[in-house]
């Protein structure tokens, strides 16, 4: 037993390490052989610090120990724990294992192992970097080139976002894009992908999201503590057994894509949504404009996007618990966080003739809810993204982290709202239109988002930076709207 493990840890690090080779940013810990660590924003109900110590590491090597001091000077040594892998992921996830623990409250450094990793959230936060949709594209439709940096440029945009100094990081999902074996006229684009598991019905490997998320993402796992947010593509039937592994911040939902038997066949759950959890911070450009804000996380993995499905009315639920949250706590500002937008547009080129707003099922479920939010943040629509409608708070989409972009043109501000067809007639009866918007931007180029507070208390100014770091857009962000201009 011994020799095996001691076999599968020396064959995961050389698959790793070539697949390295064809990504060109990643570097083995030897000294824990880990894959990648990170520190994950966190529920304080579950981890009393609100930070989670994560490590991927080769299956047999052992888990490393969560070593740091505190604020007080103490010094501590915590080994790390495996977090629980489903027993039926077989081959697909054999080669790795994933560690945790929680980050001491007070703490002021960390490392796992010999790395370091962000130990603690400062005092009041003054930069937030927020960036979404950032897999390489491999389908039988479309290939994107993954060995070109222009083309899938996530490894540079997490090297400038790392420049640009973020207190917290906001990824708003959609990491794993490699869901079809390379075509074979395609071998030089997909730099060595893996392919999707033969014994699961998924998409999704381990090997599959070292090479789409956790290679090229590791400076920004460097630069500050990460919230991650669950997308579409980490359904249970796509990428979900990776996400609740490696990335979802809840100890209790490890198991939550299990795979389990039925009537002699492998099944995946579905619809299987994810409570709604909320972080609370300190934020101001001084301490005299200090205030709390309040985020809460919405599990939007399902959900129709052209029509309003009985989905709706499961989804309902998130928000109700995220509206009674804010409500009972009365923040001075909240956010709302979910990956599909409540209010995205997506390119007419892309609608055969349809309406243009996209995520119907979202837009259904949260109606009458968002009184308490001032923004709304998600990002799956592969643009940069404003939209504002009126009695509503501002949406952003930043779905232009690195995935395949969207048509560049058909964004004109429509003249019917969400929940409407293009005649203004209601899309559904089931829910009720919204009214067409006052103002719409987008800006179809690859980035990301640097968001600073302002002097009030709802205030916010979000720069929009290319993949190589330059601005090129400009939003405010006051009373509940969400006005952008493009710069360059």
């Amino acid at each position: 037993m011994a020799l095996r493990r001691i076999a599968s840890a020396s064959l995961a690090l050389g698959i790793v390490g070539s697949l390295a080779g064809a990504t060109g940013a990643f570097a083995s810990d030897t000294a824990t052989s880990s894959i990648a660590a990170y520190t994950l924003i966190a529920p304080t109900s579950e981890v009393p610090s609100g930070l989670l110590a994560r490590a991927v590491i080769a299956s047999g090597a052992g888990c490393p120990a969560l070593s740091g001091s505190t604020g007080a000077g103490r010094t501590f040594a915590l080994r790390m724990q495996l977090r629980p892998k489903p027993a039926l992921a077989g081959a697909a996830y054999s080669a790795v294992e994933v560690c945790e623990r929680g980050i001491p409250v007070d703490t002021v450094s960390a490392m796992v192992g010999s790395r370091v990793i962000p130990a603690a959230l400062p005092r009041r936060i003054e930069r937030i970097a927020i960036s979404g949709d950032s897999g390489c594209r491999i389908t039988s439709w479309e290939v994107q080139d993954c060995s070109n940096t222009s083309a899938w440029p996530l490894a540079r945009i997490s090297r400038n976002m790392a420049k640009d100094n973020p207190d917290v990081i906001i990824n708003l999902g959609d990491y794993f894009y490699r869901e079809a074996v390379c075509p074979a006229d395609n071998q030089s684009l997909c730099a060595s992908s893996p392919p999707p598991p033969g014994n699961l019905p998924v998409t999704g490997s381990a090997m599959g999201w070292i090479a789409d998320a956790l290679i090229p993402m590791q400076p920004v796992f460097d630069a500050a503590p990460i919230l991650m947010l669950r997308g579409n593509h980490e359904s249970c039937a796509r990428g979900g057994i990776g996400f609740f592994l490696f990335f979802s911040p809840q100890r209790s939902t490890a198991l939550q894509c299990a795979p389990s038997i039925v009537d002699g066949a492998v099944v995946v759950p579905s619809d299987d949504i994810s409570p709604t959890w909320h972080v609370s911070w300190q934020v101001g450009a001084s301490d005299a404009t200090a205030h709390t804000l309040d985020l809460e996380v919405i599990d939007s993995a399902y959900g129709q996007d052209g029509t309003v499905s009985s989905f709706a009315a499961i989804q309902r639920s998130s928000y109700v618990a995220a509206a009674s949250h804010v409500s009972k706590s009365r923040p001075d500002e909240a956010w709302l966080l979910t990956h599909r937008p409540i209010f995205g547009m997506t390119s007419t080129q892309l609608t055969n003739g349809g309406p243009v707003w996209n995520s119907a099922d979202q837009a259904a479920a949260a109606q009458g809810l968002l009184g308490g939010f001032s923004l709304l943040l998600s990002s799956h629509i592969h643009v940069a993204q404003a939209v504002n409608i009126p009695g509503q708070p501002g949406q952003i989409v930043l779905g232009n982290g690195a995935s395949s972009l969207f048509p560049a043109t058909g964004y004109d501000t429509p003249s019917y709202g969400p929940l409407s067809n293009l005649d203004g007639s209601t899309l559904s009866p089931l829910a009720t239109p919204y009214p067409a918007p006052t103002s719409t931007w987008t800006d179809v180029r690859f980035g990301y988002a640097i968001a600073t507070p302002g002097a009030r208390s709802t205030s916010w100014t979000l720069e929009h930076r290319d993949d190589r770091g330059r601005p090129f857009a400009l939003c405010a962000v006051a009373r509940r709207s969400a006005n952008c201009r493009s710069t360059s």
